[in-house]
C-alpha cells in the first residue's frame, strides 16, 4: 500500500509510543496508515492510541488503514484486546487475521473500550476487579482510586466527538517477580495546555511539556475550583513499596514520572510529532 504522502504511524519493536519522539510522517491527512507490521509487542498504550488516532482522524473525514503485525502472536493479541472493533467504521485492515476462540479474561484483561460519561461505570468495575485481583484488596484499592483520575480526566477536559479509550492488563509476576498492573487511556480532546489556560492561574503557560510538569503538581487544575491534587495522588498514594512509571503526552509535550519507595522523579520534554488530546500510561509494579 502506497503511503508516502499519508499520515504515517510506524509501530515498530517494543512501546514504540513510550519513546521521546513518534515514528511519524505524511502530509496527506485525508489518510491514516497505521503501521503495525514490524511490532513485537502490543501493550495497553500502543492500542488505545491507535484507536484515538484513527477516531481523529476519522471525524475529519480521513480514510484509516491498519497493517497488521507480522507477528501471529502480536496480531493475535491485539484482536484479543479488540482493537480491531474499536477502529471507526470503514478502517481497512490489511494482514492475516487469526481464528479465535475466546475465554474469559475478565481478571486479566480490560480490552480497548471506548470511555463516555454512560459507559464510566462499567469500566471502573472492570478495571476495579482486575486490579484488587492481582494487587490484592488493599493495593488494588489504592492504585484503583489513583486511576480515577486518568478516567476523570478523559471524560471530562478529554471529552470530544471522537471519544476516549481505556485498555488495561495486569501481570501475575511468575516470569518477572513483579506483580503488575498496566493502563493506557488516550482522549482525543483539548489537551493539557488548552485546559490548563481556562485558569487565569496558569495563562502564561505557554508550552505542553510545562502545561504538563504543572499537571502533576498538587492544587493545579484548569478550573478555579479547589482540587488538582488527582495526579499528585497517584504517583504518591500508590504504597512505599510499588515502582510507578506514569507517561503523558499531550500536543508536543512529553512527561515521564516515576516513584520508587518514597523517591520520585519527573522530567518534560518538548517533541517534534504532536499527538491530538492526552495520552496516558501508567504501570504499578510490586514484587511478588
Amino acid at each position: 500500500m502506497a503511503c508516502c504522502s499519508a499520515v504515517l504511524l510506524e509501530l515498530a519493536g517494543r512501546h514504540p509510543l513510550l519513546r521521546d519522539n513518534l515514528a511519524a510522517q505524511g502530509t496527506d491527512h485525508s489518510r491514516l496508515v497505521l503501521d503495525a507490521r514490524r511490532l513485537l509487542f502490543a501493550s495497553p498504550l500502543d492500542l488505545t492510541a491507535a484507536a484515538a488516532t484513527a477516531h481523529t482522524h476519522a471525524a475529519a473525514g480521513a480514510h484509516a488503514a491498519l497493517l497488521l503485525p507480522e507477528s501471529p502472536d502480536v496480531t493475535a493479541y491485539m484482536q484479543r484486546m479488540d482493537l480491531l472493533k474499536a477502529m471507526p467504521p470503514g478502517t481497512r485492515v490489511e494482514g492475516s487475521v487469526p481464528d479465535e476462540t475466546r475465554t474469559d479474561r475478565s481478571t486479566t484483561l480490560l480490552e480497548v473500550a471506548a470511555l463516555r460519561p454512560d459507559t464510566a461505570d462499567a469500566v471502573s468495575q472492570a478495571l476495579g476487579r482486575v486490579a484488587t485481583l492481582h494487587l490484592g484488596p488493599r493495593d488494588g484499592r489504592r492504585v484503583f482510586k489513583g486511576i480515577g483520575e486518568l478516567i476523570d480526566n478523559a471524560i471530562s477536559h478529554g471529552a470530544s466527538t471522537s471519544g476516549a479509550f481505556i485498555a488495561a492488563q495486569a501481570y501475575s509476576g511468575k516470569t518477572t517477580g513483579y506483580r503488575r498492573l498496566e493502563i493506557a487511556v488516550c482522549d482525543t480532546g483539548i489537551g493539557v495546555l488548552t485546559h490548563l489556560r481556562r485558569n487565569p492561574a496558569h495563562s502564561r503557560v505557554t508550552t505542553s511539556a510545562e502545561a504538563l510538569e504543572r499537571a502533576v503538581e498538587p492544587g493545579v487544575s484548569g478550573t478555579r475550583d479547589t482540587r488538582g491534587n488527582g495526579l499528585p495522588d497517584l504517583l504518591a498514594g500508590t504504597s512505599d513499596t510499588a515502582a510507578t512509571r506514569l507517561v503523558l503526552r499531550s500536543g508536543d509535550g512529553l512527561l515521564r514520572a516515576g516513584r520508587l519507595r518514597r523517591a520520585a522523579v519527573t522530567r518534560a520534554i518538548s517533541t517534534t510529532v504532536p499527538v491530538q488530546g492526552t495520552w496516558s500510561w501508567l504501570r504499578v509494579s510490586y514484587r511478588s
